[in-house]
C-alpha cells in the first residue's frame, strides 16, 4: 500500500513540474519589433513589359490574283536594289490575250481613221461609234499590260528579303504574303501594354532593353515612338501596341527576337520613402508606427506619394529623415 502512494505521488509531482516548465519556458517567448529607418533617395515606377524586334520599314508582298509561280528571281537573305524583280506567275495566257487585244486595238483606230478622212461619207453617229470602239479596244490593252505587271513582285524599295515563301511550280492564293522586305540597318521594338499600365506610358519615355538572346548585364535603351489610339483584343484580354525606337544599333539584332523591356513612367529623386509593407490603411487614412524613446512607438499618419519599385513608396508628411518605425512583428522563442 505505501509502494502505490509513492508511485501515485510521484506521478502527481511530475505533472506539475512539466506544468510549471511550461510556464516559465512559455514567458522567455518574446515580441521582437521588425523596424526600418526612413531614408532619403529615389522613387521610380517602372512597367515591364516583353516586346519582339520587328524592322522599322518593311513591305509585305502578294500576288494581287492567284496562279502557278513560275520564276523566282531572290533567295532568303539577298539584298535588293528598288524595282528588283522577287517571283512571277505564269502569264502565257495572258501574253496570248495581250497579244489578241493589241490586234484588235489596231483594228479599231484604222477603222477609226477611215472614217474620220471621209466626213462627207459617214454620219455623225458614225464616226462617235468608231471613235469610243478605238478607245475601248485601247483600254483592254492597258487593262492587261497592267495584270501582266501584277504577275510580278519586285521590290518596293532598297533592303534585304527577310521572308520568303516561293517555289517554282507552287500555286500562289489571293493576297498570300510571298516575300518580306526589310531595311536591316533600323529595328525597332513592338509590345503589347495591358490597359491597366497604358495610362502611365506617354511618348518620349525612356527605357531599359535586355534581350533573350544576350546576358542581362548587355543593357539597350529604348525610347516610346508610338501608342496605338484604339486598344487590341486577343482572348478577351485588352491592350495597346507600343512602339520603342532603339537608340543604339547592333549588328548581331535580329527579326523577331524578344526583348524584355523596363519603362520608367515616373520617378521622385531626393524624397523620404518607407517599405510600403511600414504602413498600414485605416478607413482612407495612412498610419505607421514611430520610436519614441528605447521602447515606445506612437502611431503617426503620413501621406504618400509614389509608390516605386521594389515595395518603396514615397513620403511626402508626417516623418523626417532618421525616424525609425515599425515593419510588423515576429514572434521568437
Amino acid at each position: 500500500m505505501f509502494r502505490k502512494r509513492n508511485i501515485v505521488l510521484f506521478v502527481v509531482v511530475l505533472v506539475v513540474g512539466s506544468g510549471i516548465f511550461a510556464f516559465f519556458r512559455g514567458g522567455d517567448t518574446v515580441e521582437t519589433i521588425q523596424t526600418e529607418t526612413v531614408q532619403r533617395g529615389d522613387v521610380a515606377e517602372t512597367v515591364s513589359v516583353t516586346g519582339e524586334l520587328i524592322p522599322e520599314e518593311y513591305a509585305d508582298l502578294a500576288f494581287v490574283s492567284s496562279g502557278t509561280i513560275d520564276a523566282v528571281f531572290v533567295a532568303l537573305g539577298d539584298s535588293v536594289e528598288s524595282g528588283a524583280k522577287i517571283a512571277s506567275l505564269d502569264r502565257e495566257v495572258l501574253f496570248s490575250q495581250l497579244k489578241e487585244t493589241r490586234i484588235a486595238a489596231a483594228i479599231a483606230e484604222q477603222a477609226e481613221q477611215l472614217i474620220l478622212r471621209d466626213r462627207l461619207d459617214s454620219a455623225p453617229e458614225e464616226r462617235v461609234a468608231k471613235k469610243l470602239a478605238s478607245e475601248q479596244a485601247r483600254e483592254k490593252v492597258r487593262t492587261l499590260t497592267a495584270q501582266m505587271k501584277e504577275n510580278v513582285l519586285t521590290a518596293p524599295m532598297a533592303g534585304q528579303i527577310s521572308v520568303l515563301d516561293a517555289r517554282v511550280g507552287e500555286v500562289a492564293t489571293l493576297g498570300r504574303r510571298i516575300v518580306r522586305v526589310i531595311k536591316p540597318e533600323a529595328y525597332i521594338l513592338e509590345s503589347r501594354v495591358p490597359e491597366s499600365d497604358i495610362s502611365k506610358i506617354s511618348l518620349g519615355m525612356k527605357s531599359k532593353i535586355t534581350f533573350d538572346a544576350f546576358s542581362n548585364d548587355e543593357i539597350f535603351e529604348g525610347v516610346v515612338m508610338s501608342i496605338d489610339p484604339a486598344a487590341t483584343v486577343v482572348q478577351d484580354v485588352v491592350s495597346y501596341k507600343v512602339k520603342f525606337r532603339l537608340t543604339q544599333l547592333d549588328e548581331r539584332l535580329k527579326e523577331g527576337m524578344t526583348g524584355n523591356i523596363d519603362i520608367e513612367t515616373a520617378k521622385r529623386t531626393n524624397v523620404l520613402w518607407v517599405p510600403y509593407r511600414a504602413l498600414t490603411k485605416e478607413g482612407g487614412r495612412t498610419f505607421t508606427e514611430v520610436r519614441r524613446g528605447e521602447s515606445e512607438y506612437e502611431k503617426v499618419e503620413v501621406s504618400t506619394g509614389l509608390e516605386g519599385d521594389e515595395g518603396t513608396i514615397e513620403v511626402k508628411s508626417g516623418l523626417k529623415e532618421g525616424d525609425i518605425i515599425t515593419i510588423g512583428a515576429m514572434q521568437k522563442k
